[in-house]
């Protein structure tokens, strides 16, 4: 997608800059409701009741559009997204996000199908990591649960208090962690699962799977994943209705086969503290999905497919985290936090350690890389900020 400044015409008439801004805000309204594949021209001017000509006087393309939108965020992010201080920026974050919901929204449809986006938002927020003097690994520790809040808090139905958010990522939620985590919390070998005991049906989905994450899921027809397998596309549908509810199968065997090989890694790893079994979890996660990669990009995907599928997808995982965690702070392993604040961070630092190793490949042979990082993240999931004696305030 490009950012060359449009070749159009600037509306310089009331009657022109009226249609432009209905353009655009159909074009908003449509982008954070749906992925950027789903939109169409079409549909634009449709709800903006204009014509077609009259949005190809204004825009070269759909993209074009699209770009503005996220510019269009990013603009004042600067500017209204500071402090003097790491709560004041936090704060400031959330409310800038809740004012933009709509354009926020649209980066959350988009940005897994776009790396621009995720790179763009994120120089932004290194910016102001590094005025504070973040390293990389705070960096990632303090604004991967504020993103995830911001982005999954409606989908999960959560109401996000950000100053009480703040506050435990400040202090760390962990109570007598060991200062250094086992070896074995890195020698977990996850297992591979199948799709399913019926062999057409395996065969259907596992050629869907490869399909879906080369392709994406748009790109892929019922008809390819026939061929594919070698199958009529009638076949295809005695077993599947659509090609979502093929896209539903493999996201919820997906969940399946993670949350059983994170059970796994723990009782291999044996009783340990919780925060080290989190950290367990994590290695695992990547590790599950380093054999499995067009099931992460599947899942990351279908967020922006289906609302019910990716609300069940995380909802999942969040129940089981919660359920845990209660156990936990029975035991005297975290500190009386809210318990589902506590369940999104450590949701949030698997989705974003996911976009690092995974998304990006930068996993390859770097297992070591991928320890280092864990380590740290650890030191501050335990301790927060204060490990440092970091006041968090600007320099």
């Amino acid at each position: 997608m490009g950012t060359a400044a449009s070749k159009k015409r600037k509306p310089q008439r009331t009657d022109g800059i009226v249609s432009k801004n209905k353009l655009k805000k159909a074009a908003l309204k449509l982008f954070s409701e749906n992925s950027f594949a789903d939109v169409s021209i079409s549909q634009i001017t449709r709800l903006s009741k204009l014509s077609t000509g009259a949005f190809y006087q204004y825009y070269v393309n759909k993209d074009e559009i699209f770009r503005e939108i996220i510019d269009d965020f990013f603009r004042n992010f600067d500017k209204d997204v500071n402090g003097n201080n790491l709560r004041e920026v936090t704060i400031s974050f959330a409310n800038y996000c809740a004012k933009n919901s709509a354009m926020t929204k649209v980066l959350y449809l988009n940005e897994y199908s776009f790396e621009w986006i995720r790179n763009e938002f994120d120089a932004h927020l290194l910016k102001l990591s590094k005025k504070f003097g973040l390293s990389y690994v705070e960096h990632f520790y303090f604004w991967a649960p504020l993103r995830f809040c911001v982005f999954f808090g409606d989908l999960l139905e959560i109401k996000i208090n950000y100053d009480e958010l703040f506050e435990i990522i400040l202090e760390g939620i962990g109570k007598d962690c060991p200062d250094e985590l086992p070896a074995d919390v890195f020698s977990f070998v996850p297992e591979k699962r199948r799709l399913t005991n019926d062999e057409r049906r395996e065969q259907i989905l596992s050629n869907a799977e490869s399909l879906f994450g080369t392709y994406g899921f748009n790109k892929t027809q019922v008809y390819d994943i026939a061929r594919a397998t070698g199958i009529a596309i009638g076949t295809v549908y005695l077993y599947f209705e659509n090609k979502k509810e093929i896209l539903h199968e493999l996201v919820r065997i997906t969940s399946k086969g993670l949350r059983h090989n994170v059970k796994l890694s723990l009782e291999k790893l044996g009783k340990q503290h919780r925060l080290v079994e989190e950290i367990a979890g994590l290695y695992a996660f990547v590790q599950f999905f380093r054999i499995h990669p067009n099931m992460y990009k599947i899942v990351r995907e279908s967020q922006s497919i289906d609302h019910a599928i990716a609300k069940e997808y995380y909802r999942s995982l969040y129940d089981s985290y919660v359920v845990a965690l209660e156990k936990t702070l029975e035991k005297g392993e975290i500190k009386d936090f809210n318990l589902s604040y506590i369940a999104l961070m450590m949701m949030s630092y698997g989705h974003y350690t996911g976009e690092r190793y995974i998304l990006s490949g930068r996993i390859g042979n770097q297992v070591e890389e991928l320890e280092d990082f864990l380590k740290e993240v650890y030191i501050y999931t335990c301790n927060g900020f204060k490990s440092k004696e970091r006041h968090s305030t600007a320099r």
